[in-house]
């Protein structure tokens, strides 16, 4: 669905116009964590998946999957009131249908990657036989590290990579989609704040509400109603771990002490100072929409060419502040400006598109439909294939994909 709106007048709502000829210049980008500054900008102070630091997630990665104790259980339990073994119990079982699943998110900018989000739109006339081959190629494409697959509406794809070097996503992963005959575009769109995934508030959100697990009262009530997979006390044991005053509120450091023979202590320090005050790394808990029974329903929104940044960054904020988008990705030096989703199932989705068109800075609304996600970052969600939560993390600055003659992707199995 199109909209097109004029821009009329109205009060103006900010004060502040940081024109460039004044004190007030780009101001505006103090108001961030990480100023909104484009693509990849490596920052020191970083750490490797592999550091030390990181020791408390990749020993509960590594674990978790049957040993729920390596969560906080007894904090969990305090806040929901439920006994730790029945919390620990909840847990495995949905760890093993699949419902659940312990990431870790990164800001991408600050460790150099550019965050390359891109839309494809195949032709109208393109046959189910053909898309199904364009679906197993990108979920088959370990340089491909999250997306999503439409079945109805404007556009068909949403995928991203993280590459350190443009070219080597056009010649291994856009040349390939380009040259389908089927494709009617693939239109790039690099992000410039990821402000929220999966209900949990990201790196560029504004204020204090980084990390929060966020989810409208109306929404839980509806999903409760909606399936059978999972009732209140499910709800309310992600809830408690998704929401914690620290991020080493997650973990029982001592559990994870006596699985790896790591201090627990400074385990603990480490996690604090890297996902609480370094901002750069987030522990979540993914909800698994797909098992839910939910869908997506996207809104691929494009505004005026003359609206300034600041005023962008603005619009985000407060859609933002609505729980029921899921989803929100701000894009740059893009045809599109941003990107919003919402659960189709559980929330009022004509009203957020209306929240969104009322902005007279909105020129276009794409919508489309997507019950499928391909990966939660580098980790597979194609459980059907047994390939959960398998994962392959990619750097493309070791390799000069342009180098290589073979049209294939050397990371693919096949051209097919």
């Amino acid at each position: 669905m199109k909209l097109y709106l004029n821009i009329i007048p109205k009060e103006e709502k900010y004060m502040k116009k940081y024109l460039l000829t004044t004190e007030e210049k780009q101001q505006w980008m103090q108001e961030y964590y990480f100023a909104p500054r484009g693509m990849a900008f490596l920052e020191p102070g970083i750490v490797g998946p592999d550091s030390p630091k990181v020791a408390s997630y990749n020993v509960a990665k590594s674990f978790y999957q049957t040993r729920p104790d390596v969560f906080n259980l007894k904090r969990v339990s305090e806040i929901t009131g439920i006994a730790i073994k029945e919390v620990k119990s909840r847990l495995q079982r949905m760890y093993d249908e699949r419902i659940l699943m312990l990431v870790k998110n990164s800001a991408v900018g600050v460790f150099g990657f550019g965050l390359w989000y891109w839309v494809v739109k195949m032709k109208d006339d393109c046959p189910a036989e053909e898309k199904q081959k364009m679906t197993d190629w990108i979920q088959n494409n370990n340089e491909i590290c999250t997306g999503f697959m439409c079945d109805s509406g404007d556009f068909d794809y949403y995928c991203g990579n993280h590459m350190r070097v443009l070219d080597n996503l056009l010649v291994g992963v856009l040349d390939h989609i380009k040259k389908n005959p089927w494709v009617e575009y693939v239109h790039i769109c690099p992000v410039r704040r990821d402000l929220r995934e999966s209900s949990v508030n990201q790196f560029d959100i504004k204020g204090d509400d980084f990390r929060k697990f966020v989810f409208s009262d109306e929404a839980k009530k509806r999903l409760l109603e909606h399936t059978d997979k999972i009732d209140a006390q499910d709800f309310a044991i992600i809830d408690a771990l998704n929401n914690t005053e620290s991020a080493a509120d997650l973990f029982d450091f001592d559990v994870l002490e006596e699985l790896s023979g790591l201090s627990a202590s400074q385990m603990k320090e480490d996690c604090e100072e890297i996902m609480n005050h370094g901002r750069f790394l987030i522990n979540m808990i993914f909800l698994n929409f797909m098992k839910l029974g939910l869908n997506n329903h996207c809104y691929l929104v494009r505004m005026f060419q003359n609206v300034p940044s600041y005023r962008k960054e603005q619009i985000m904020d407060e859609l933002a502040q609505n729980p029921d988008f899921n989803n929100i990705f701000e894009f740059t030096d893009s045809y599109h400006d941003c990107i919003l989703m919402a659960y189709e199932e559980i929330t009022d989705t004509k009203a957020l598109f209306d929240q969104i068109a009322s902005y007279p800075e909105v020129e276009e609304i794409l919508e489309a439909n997507s019950p499928r996600q391909f990966r939660r970052w580098t980790a597979r969600l194609d459980d059907d294939k047994d390939q959960w939560e398998m994962c392959v993390f990619t750097d493309d600055v070791l390799q000069n994909r342009m180098e290589n003659a073979s049209k294939v992707c050397p990371l693919c199995e096949s051209e097919e």
